[in-house]
Parts: structure tokens; sequence; C-alpha cells
């Protein structure tokens, strides 16, 4: 695990060149503290600076910027390719493999690509990763992500020339860079708690697409100019794994599950340094650590954060996991107000608003883990795999029972229109009736949300909008307008999905990516800590989209075949309870201790200063909210965020 940072312009680079990588290269020097390495062919126009987190082959011989034996391929590159050593096996019977320098999955990668090609080789490839790769013979720069987006990587567009980075805090090191907020993407971050891929928060960067390769060359250095190509399509994959459905019985696919996960725990156990595993207690996080213990011959070291208010802290639930499996526990106990102080600083960690709760106690554990390890494994991308949000559940249940489900799409709109006023009108005679006890913009606007939530007329729209922070996000911000994912119109068409299918792939390709990878890699490298996903290893994806709801609701519970897999290696009673949540008490920090805060960034003059969000609007959210209206708290948190991200933007 790595930060990668470079520079093209193809008319040629200039002499302070170099100085630019450096400080890019310190911009985003948290995620590789063990090496610092640049590389620029100033006539060609391209740059690379690579800080090195050191994994696999603590040597030299791992070190990149990393050049192909045959001189045409330059590499810099962030991740892990876990299955690296099958793939040099690969390489050796093709008789394709050069005189190895040393055993790192980058001198394979590199390898591959001088063999294979670039996309062909991202294909074989099993891991993460974010890659910047010089074609000197074409003259061309390709910039290329994992399937799922684990590892980031942005791009700043100038006018004949670019800037790209695993972070946005180095691309802000460029002296062209101008700091512009892009309101469509804030207006983005109230809507769904993060800024979906492409956008960030600045108009001059981009986030490349998971599974997408970008190339770029002189006169295709823009969004609307370079080409970009996917060597992996989660859309194509879905069909194609539900077009050849698991057909075998429920314990064959406790079996299949079980032998695929163990295999990609395996793979990802594979290190040079110390290595670990977060562990909450939970299903996904339980099944992680079992897997690793039964792999290894000592004890695993795992790693819980607890609060000291019992009644949001898990940390007795791990504890009682690690016991029984043996593990090598660590635990730390933390005082909400430890938490709280670091609200405060999440703007820096994440470079742009990104309002998900449980970034807090991840960037803490992560912290923890740090002081024993160097890489750590994590349960993540479970719940959207084998469909365990509740959000997930109540859709589906919702939406089969409706009798809209089995029209066609024009059809269900014109009968969902004619549902609207039966459902609606009760709700605003209420509301007339109401008026003295709440101001009648606030009735206004919920209303219009009661009423959006009923013109959906799919599953796929009614779970967009349900579970969305607010749908109406776009009058909050001036300027903008209502923006969906692009792929839910396909998911939409896909009548042959159900829609619990439906819901949880939308999270995969969504909420996933935007959101839980993006807190887990800026939290853990925060502190220079890999995190690892066997979740995400492309054979258990794709034998997780092919199960029917009857295996993946198993015995009737949300991730029933995941559950049977963990009851081979754990008592039932470890961890079979209601889901919770790694989240913070926001709504009692707001309305309490952070409230002075708060009032602060709600408060004319810093609206106006920030010069973003309708100030209307946000005293009809903040003073609902103080009038007890808890369903508000999750976006007048988004909001808070928001202004302190924007408020510091303003002082910087």
């Amino acid at each position: 695990m790595c930060g990668i940072a470079g520079i093209f312009r193809p008319e040629g680079l200039g002499e302070g060149a170099t100085a630019l990588l450096d400080t890019m290269g310190e911009a985003i020097a948290h995620r590789g503290p063990d090496a610092h390495a640049t590389w620029s062919d100033a006539p060609a126009g391209i740059g690379f600076v690579h800080r090195r987190l050191s994994i696999i082959d603590l040597t030299e011989a791992g070190a990149q910027p990393m050049h192909s034996p045959c001189g045409r391929y330059t590499l810099a590159y962030n991740g892990e390719i876990y299955n690296y050593l099958d793939l040099r096996r690969t390489l050796e019977d093709e008789g394709a493999a050069p005189a190895w320098r040393g055993h790192s999955d980058t001198e394979v990668l590199l390898a591959g690509v001088a063999a294979w090609g670039l996309a062909e080789t991202l294909t074989r490839c099993v891991g993460m990763f974010a890659i910047a790769l010089w074609d000197r013979e074409t003259r061309s720069l390709t910039l290329a992500r994992d399937r799922f987006g684990e590892k980031p990587l942005h791009v700043a567009v100038f006018d004949g020339e670019i800037a790209f980075a695993s972070e946005l805090k180095a691309l802000k090191r460029h002296p062209r860079w101008s700091g512009e907020i892009d309101r469509q993407a804030i207006a983005q971050c109230l809507r769904h708690g993060y800024i979906p891929v492409p956008r960030t928060a600045f108009t001059q960067a981009v986030k490349i697409r998971p599974g997408a390769c970008v190339e770029l060359k002189a006169g295709a250095l823009s969004p609307g100019t370079w080409r970009e190509s996917l060597y992996w399509d989660a859309m194509a994959e879905a069909r194609a794994a539900r077009s050849d459905r698991f057909a075998g019985t429920g314990e064959e696919a406790v079996s299949r599950l079980d032998s695929l996960l163990r295999e990609s725990v395996s793979r990802q156990m594979i290190s040079d340094v110390p290595l670990g595993a977060f562990l909450s207690g939970g299903i996904d996080s339980s099944t992680i650590a079992a897997m690793m213990q039964s792999l290894s011959t000592k004890p695993v070291e795992t790693f819980s954060l607890g609060f000291e208010d019992k009644s949001v802290s898990e940390a007795g639930f791990a504890r009682a996991v690690a016991h029984h499996l043996g593990t090598s526990h660590n635990e730390i106990m933390l005082s909400g107000d430890e938490a709280r102080d670091l609200v405060a600083t999440m703007p820096d960690v994440y470079d742009e608003p990104f309002t998900d709760q449980s970034q807090l106690p991840t960037y803490l554990v992560s912290r923890f883990a740090r002081s024993r390890v160097t890489v750590s494994l994590s349960g993540d991308a479970a719940d959207e795999l084998f469909a365990g949000y509740g959000r997930h559940h109540s859709v589906a249940k919702q939406w089969s029972g409706s009798p809209l489900a089995g029209l066609g799409r024009q059809a269900r709109k014109l009968a969902a229109s004619a549902q609207i006023a039966a459902l609606v009108a009760p709700a605003e005679k209420r509301g007339r009736s109401h008026v003295g006890k709440r101001s009648t913009a606030s009735l206004r606007l919920r209303l219009e949300e009661r009423k959006a939530q009923y013109k959906a007329a799919s599953a796929v729209a009614a779970y967009e909008r349900k579970f969305t922070l607010l749908d109406t996000a776009d009058r909050l911000v001036p300027g903008t307008h209502r923006e969906t994912h692009p792929l839910l119109a396909e998911v939409e068409a896909e009548t042959g999905w159900s829609p619990l299918e439906q819901a949880s792939f939308l999270d995969l390709t969504h909420y996933l990516p935007d959101d839980i990878l993006v807190k887990v890699d800026r939290a853990a490298m925060a502190h220079s800590l890999e995190t690892r996903v066997p979740f995400l290893d492309p054979a258990v994806v794709r034998f997780a989209l092919s199960l029917p709801d009857s295996v993946r609701r198993m015995n009737g519970q949300r991730k029933g075949v995941l559950k049977a897999v963990l009851g081979r290696y754990l008592p039932t009673d470890l961890w079979d309870r209601p889901k919770r949540g790694f989240g913070i008490p926001s709504a009692t920090w707001l309305a309490g201790p952070l409230r002075p805060l708060a009032e602060d960034m709600f408060s004319p003059e810093t609206l106006a200063r920030t010069d973003m969000l309708d100030p209307a609007m946000v005293r009809v959210f903040w003073e609902d909210f103080l009038a007890g209206d808890k369903r508000r708290a999750n976006v007048v948190w988004a909001m808070f965020i928001v202004q302190l991200f924007l408020e510091r933007q303003g002082r910087d």
C-alpha cells in the first residue's frame, strides 16, 4: 500500500517539476512513510512520485516508480496484487518472464503489462490498486483503478496539463489549483452523505471510476476527450452471474462460500510485515477473523474499539469472539469526548465533505491497530454482497407485495400517480391542522418529501428515494438540480432481478465504493495502515451475485448463507444478535457539546461567508432538530460537516 501522484504536460516539464513532485509526495507522506522516490522525463512531459509503505519485498528491488526491462513502461502503483505468485508462474510457463530482480507484486504487474497489455493484466489480477502507467512508445499515460474502488485515484484537469494523486490534498499543492467548489457535488453530498464518482468537491478534479482504464495523451487530457474503457463492468458481471444461477442445495452453497472465502483470506494473509484483523464481534468481521485464525499457526492479532458508554459499545462481543477463537486480542476503550474532539479534523482527513458517522471510530481503531500491525483485514462488503442491510429487505418486502410490482414501467408510473392523492391528502390535512405547532416552511417541505416518496414507480426508485439523506437536497444548494446514479435506469430495466437483488446491487456499485471503501481507506492510511477486504475477491463476488434470494436469506435470515458459514467456526450465541452500526451518538452531540460549534456553522454570518447553503432551509432543518425531530438528525449532521469543510476551505 502506498501513495502515488504525478503530472503530465505533453509540451514538456519545466524546471520546477521535480520540486512540485516532491511537494505533492510530501502531502501524502502518511500513505507511504517508508520511502520516497520521483521519476520524470522532462521532454515527454511526464513525472511520477511514489510514497512507499513496504508490505511485500521490503528491499530496493520492490521500489517504485519501476521501469520494465524492455524500457517501454514506467509504473507507479498503490495496492496489492494477491495472486501475483500465480501470475508470476504463468509468465514463467509462457516464457514471458523477465530475469526477476526481486519478489514484489509490482515487478510481476509490470511484467504482465509488457507481456499481455494493461487491460488483460488487470483482468487477470486479484487485488486492489490504483495505477499510473507511462508508455514511452505511444507517449501516453494510463490511469487505472481496481474493480470495486478500494484504492482511490483523482485527476485535476488544467489547460494543457493534468495532475493525478491518491488523495486530493496532493493536487492542492499544484500552483494552478484554484480550489473552486463544485456546487452540484455539495448537493450530492447532502443527498447521499458522500460525493459519488466521478465528482469531487472541486470543479477542477474528478475521480477515476472503479474498473476503468483512462488513457491520456496530447490533445486528450480532459474527461470529454480522454479515452476511458472498462476492463471490468459490474453490470455485465451481475448479468452474467444471474444468467448462470447457483442451482445447488443450501448446504452446497455454504460449503462453496466457505471454500471461496478461505482461499481469499489465505491469499490476503501474505505479507512481509505484521498483519491482523479488525474485530467488532459482528458476523462479517468474526467470519474473517475466524478464518484467519484457522489458517494461522499462531494467534492472530485482532483489534476492537469500545466506548465507555456501554449502550453504544460492542467491545464485549468482540472480546467473547476473540476468546473463543484464541486470537491475540487488543482492545481500547474511549470516552465520547475523545472521539468528539476529532470531528473538526475530519475534513483534513477526507479532503472533501464526508458525513458517514462511523468515520470517527474507524479512524480511531485504525490508529490503535497501527501500533501493532501494518496490515489489517476487515469484514467490509458482506452486507452489500449478501443483502445484509435492513433497508434491502424493507424495500423488497414492501415492493414485492405492491400491486405495481408486476406492471411495466409506464403502467407503474400511471398507477402510482393515481395512488399519490389518496396517500398524501391525509397528510396535508393533518399538516394544515398543525400549522401552529411547526413552521409552514417545515410542513411544506415534509409534504414534498412525502409526495416524492410515493412517486416511486419501481423498487429501484423507491430504494433510491427512501434511503438518501434528503431526496430534495438540491434545494439546499441554490443553482443545483436533482441528480441520480447513472446505473439506476439500467438496474430498473433488469426485470429478471428481484427487488432484493436490485437494492443490494445498487449498494455494491454506489454506497460501497463511494462511502464504505472511502471511509476505510482514508481513516486507515492516515495512520499508514493497509486494509484488505477478503469479501471483494472476484470469485466471491461472482458467487454472491449468482445466489437466489432463497439462499442469501437461508433459514429466513438476512445473510443466511454467510451466517451458516460462520456457524462452522463459532457458536451461534456469540454472534446471533441484531445488527448494530459502528457509529457515534451524533444527535446527542449536536444537541449538547457540539451545539455551540453547530450554531456558529449555521449562523447567518457563516452561511453568508461560505455562500453555499440556503440559509432559510438550514434554519428549518436546524430548528426542527432542536425541537425534538430526530428524523432530521442525519441531514443536520451532513449540513454540519459540509459547513466545517467549507469554512476550512475559506481559511486555506
